[in-house]
């Protein structure tokens, strides 16, 4: 490998970004602006993420209304392209939304509004349109590196708890989510609870028990996660998420 060559294995990529430029291409799908080692990534009111409602838009110099979401770069190892690096700043929330958003990284305690870096929405909306590009160029999708920003004194989020007949799992939506876009078939929502200080728990991901947490012989009718779950929600303390729960993704296929 060499870095001729590495950049030669991106060209068609770059190339189909250059022909879906947002800035002379009034093509839906045209929401690229090419460089030499990535891309930018803008929305329109057709194609933009969840959170973006209402949001107003205008072309200025491009050729259609658009407002800036991200970025993708790619991440290099000596000689070889390795992954996408990808990040997100979503000024247009900040501009038209201050009571509700705000331009920084490390949000202060206390603070009751949310950074526009980095949103969990505007993450999943840029992966899906990369990969999109990818596809449509004919090159192989590489993994996605990104800094995943954590739960702090914002929100409320809301720690839902959903359960079957089979099994139970937790879900801390973002706030603006509606707890039944998490919802798995055969599940439903049995409880809520708001939460003001979640650490560092991955927002709007399953968060599944650990097999030896449940305890049905002892307790037929109530089982450990709800008794553990109401006495938090008397005392409004998040902490036994960290002994009783291990946070991984699930597919809704599973």
């Amino acid at each position: 490998m060499s870095f001729q060559s590495e950049h030669q294995r991106m060209k068609a990529v770059l190339d189909l970004a250059g022909k879906l430029d947002i800035a002379s291409n009034p093509h839906p799908a045209a929401i690229f602006e090419a460089g030499s080692g990535g891309f930018q990534v803008w929305c329109t009111l057709q194609e933009r993420p969840k959170g973006w409602e209402g949001i107003a838009m205008n072309p200025g110099a491009f050729s259609k209304p658009c407002e800036f979401v991200g970025s993708a770069v790619w991440m290099w190892e000596d000689e070889k392209i390795v992954a996408i690096q990808i990040e997100t700043s979503a000024y247009a929330l900040v501009d038209q939304r201050p009571d509700e958003y705000c331009n920084l990284t490390d949000i202060p305690e206390g603070f009751n509004r949310r950074t526009i870096f980095n949103r969990d929405a505007d993450i999943a909306w840029l992966k899906e349109k990369i990969i999109w590009l990818f596809a449509e160029a004919g090159v192989p999708i590489l993994p996605f590196v990104y800094e995943q920003v954590v739960l702090s004194n914002i929100g409320p989020y809301q720690l839902v708890h959903y359960t079957s007949e089979e099994s139970d799992y937790v879900v801390i939506v973002s706030p603006g989510l509606d707890p039944q876009e998490f919802c798995k078939p055969g599940y439903e929502v049995v409880n809520t609870m708001e939460l003001w200080n979640a650490g560092d728990f991955p927002a709007d991901v399953i968060l599944s028990p650990e097999e030896e947490f449940y305890e049905p012989d002892t307790e037929p009718d109530e089982g450990p996660f709800t008794e553990q779950y109401e006495n938090a929600s008397r005392l409004h303390d998040d902490d036994w998420l960290e002994a009783g729960w291990e946070d991984r993704i699930s597919g809704w296929e599973e």
